[in-house]
């Protein structure tokens, strides 16, 4: 039976491997955000943080391990920014939805772009894996659909499923063209915005039409 005392060294132990290890992540998410995945390797990493490189692979494995547990980081952290909007309101649904998405971004936005372009390269945000995160927006998009509908900003004309996967290309095109240095935030939220009300007015109600022709003109003139 261990004593109190190993048991708490077990703990402290542990504790301190979890902050080294999280260390060593925010400095490779560095790395990567000034050169790129591509030039990103363990030997350099290994020098920004201090230790050897077998140290690097005994706490993390190889190079494409450690842009994966960054890349399930990521994708936590934007789950998270997109969970529970409120969709009663599809105007404000599709801005509330928009914004927590690019508020994330802008809190390190040469990472994000980086992992975006190199996750794009290997799959790792294939659209079609369920708990992906664009599984995850197209799901937000079809809620949106949903219950504008059933509150009567929609006739129904259209299939919601249809129109969903059109909000979701929205999202989709402005970010690859933010990712490879089209645009900048501001753009990316204009293009979405604009492009998501233009999908909407496809089947709105007269009032609502009205009211989607008003915000995109605000949007053209801002």
């Amino acid at each position: 039976m261990s004593s109190p005392t190993l048991a708490r060294g077990n703990i402290t132990r542990q504790a301190n491997k979890k902050l080294r290890r999280q260390r060593i992540l925010d400095i490779a998410k560095h790395l990567i955000a000034s050169q790129g995945f591509e030039a990103f390797t363990l030997s350099h990493l290994a020098k920004e943080a201090g230790v050897s490189t077998p140290t690097i692979h005994n706490l993390f494995g190889k190079k494409d391990n450690i842009f994966q547990e960054l890349v399930s980081q990521m994708v936590n952290t934007i789950s998270l920014a997109l969970s529970n909007p409120d969709v009663s309101d599809p105007i404000e649904g599709a801005e509330v939805f928009t914004d927590n998405l690019l508020r994330l971004y802008k809190q390190d936005e040469a990472f994000y772009r980086s992992a975006f372009m190199a996750a794009d390269r290997t799959g790792l945000f294939d659209h079609k894996l369920p708990d992906g995160i664009f599984h995850q927006s197209l799901q937000i998009a079809e809620r949106l659909c949903t219950e504008a509908k059933e509150n009567g900003f929609l006739k129904g004309n259209i299939a919601t499923g249809t129109l969903a996967e059109q909000l979701f290309a929205c999202q989709r095109l402005a970010r690859q063209d933010w990712v490879n240095g089209y645009i900048d935030l501001q753009r990316y939220r204009k293009q979405v915005l604009i492009g998501m009300y233009i999908t909407y007015a496809a089947d709105a109600s007269p009032d609502f039409y009205k009211m989607l022709c008003n915000k995109i003109n605000e949007l053209v003139d801002s």
